[in-house]
């Protein structure tokens, strides 16, 4: 860009104007009371449309005849079954670890609040007192809440 002021004898050039282009739509269904309109909606006529014969069947085809496929499945079946390879063995339940865990984790985090209450030495009807135990409360709640509802069995 030159720094040069614009020659104040060149005119400016005409404004630019900007429209919109017309909106052409395609009509597909026709207003009823134009020209052309057959009538109004018969509600016997829809009644006839819906229950008229489909081309598609109510019911399935049945299925084919056995066939040389079929019958090569069915031996494998027989001869895993025979072989135990089908049969399911539900596994013992072994101990789980989240009740221990949980009274681990009560006990210590209950203790921790506890033990609040002397280093604050603030003494027993103190706002330390009812904050030590309202943590208490809050923390046995959330980690009743997450042990027992939110965590599965581990």
């Amino acid at each position: 860009m030159s720094d040069a002021p614009a020659d104040p004898t060149e005119p400016e050039p005409p404004p630019r104007t900007f429209q919109f282009k017309p909106a052409e739509f395609e009509r597909t269904n026709r207003p009823l009371g134009e020209p052309g309109d057959t009538g109004s909606i018969d509600l016997r006529d829809l009644y006839q449309q819906a229950n008229a014969a489909s081309a598609e069947p109510l019911f399935p085809p049945p299925p084919p005849a056995l066939n040389d496929v079929h019958a090569i499945l069915r031996a494998n079946l027989d001869h895993a079954n025979k072989a135990g390879f089908n049969d399911l063995v539900l596994k013992e339940k072994r101990m789980s670890r989240r009740n221990r865990e949980y009274w681990t984790l009560l006990i210590l985090g209950d203790a921790l609040f506890a033990l609040l209450v002397p280093v604050l030495h603030l003494g027993l009807t103190s706002v330390g007192t009812l904050f030590c135990s309202a943590g208490i409360i809050c923390y046995s709640v959330c980690l009743t809440w997450i042990m027992r509802f939110v965590m599965d069995d581990y």
